[in-house]
């Protein structure tokens, strides 16, 4: 996706992704049949058409947005290579007077918003990456300049990093559409921040249960050395406190390998306690402090044709 700097609040993000994040500022100003048009249009890669829809339904139902909005607006059409003459039509309001919607909880003619969700959507949700969660609410006030009818029924989805929104709000919404049920889907990326709209529709929303897929969790680096350098970390003493003779701790280790390390650490440091004029192979294999008889103990072994000399009388 192509990355565009421009925007107030918005630098650096993903072109298609700015649009839909615009998309949710306005929901519950444009109508919910605008909204559906121009998020299809968005899935669909056609970015320049989806913008055209947004500014042409703004200027025709008299929809006022806020200053940082027509600013973002003029740059996503720039971004586009549009003509941005209509943006110069559309009214600017305050936030407060943006319409405050009314939501509802529970029942409504013995159905609940989340009732059917599941069942015609699970399929599509079960495919989308990065699938968080999925409530669904009514909506009691009409929204936009052409209104449908009331109660209308809204489909939350909250998606991860890896997630696409633009396809996700698609997607779902077809999938509803095809069952029979009537939604507006809103998908809120992790760590965006909500708008009044949508933080009154969570007040009220009930959860769907669909599967989803488990968040995407990516350590830095690899995820096998990150656990293995942790117990080596744990087990293994600083890097002070090891002898110079014991081989450095090394991030690909096994538990096993780990276990051997640490015993030959332990076994370095029993000799260094030892008596140093002692050889270690006499303290080893020495009964009562005697020499170990080489000759008697090697009397058949055979290295290149000749037998095996003591230590001492190798070089002799």
């Amino acid at each position: 996706m192509t990355q565009v700097a421009a925007g107030k609040g918005w630098a650096g993000v993903a072109l298609p992704v700015r649009v839909h994040d615009l998309l949710l500022a306005l929901a519950g100003r444009l109508d919910d049949d605008a909204l559906a048009d121009a998020r299809e249009l968005l899935a669909s890669a056609e970015i320049d058409r989806s913008l055209e829809m947004i500014a042409g339904c703004l200027v025709a139902g008299h929809v006022g947005i806020g200053t940082a909005e027509r600013e973002e607006l003029l740059a996503l059409f720039g971004a586009t290579y549009s003509d941005p003459g209509v943006v110069g039509r559309v009214r600017v309001a305050e936030p407060d007077l943006v319409t405050r919607h009314r939501f509802a909880a529970g029942k409504v003619d013995g159905i609940g918003p989340e009732e059917g969700v599941a069942e015609a959507a699970s399929r599509v949700l079960e495919a989308l990456p990065d699938i968080r969660a999925v409530w669904a609410v009514w909506r009691l006030t009409p929204a936009g300049a052409a209104t449908g009818a009331v109660p209308h029924r809204v489909v939350l989805v909250g998606v991860g990093p890896t997630g696409s929104a633009a396809a996700t709000a698609y997607r779902v919404e077809t999938s509803l559409r095809r069952a029979g049920l009537t939604a507006s889907v809103e998908v809120l990326r992790d760590g965006t921040e909500p708008t009044d709209y949508h933080h009154t529709a969570m007040r009220y929303a009930t959860e769907v249960q669909v599967p989803r897929t488990p968040p995407a969790v990516v350590p830095k680096g690899n995820p096998v050395k990150a656990s293995k350098k942790k117990i080596a970390e744990q087990w293994i003493p600083a890097s002070e406190d090891i002898p110079p003779s014991a081989p450095p701790a090394d991030d690909s280790l096994n538990d096993q390998e780990l276990g051997l390390l640490r015993q030959l650490q332990e076994e370095l440091a029993r000799r260094e306690q030892t008596d140093p004029t002692q050889p270690d192979w006499q303290g080893d294999l020495g009964a009562g402090g005697q020499p170990f008889d080489w000759h008697e103990a090697n009397s058949s072994t055979m290295v290149n044709g000749l037998p095996l000399q003591p230590p001492e009388s190798k070089h002799s």
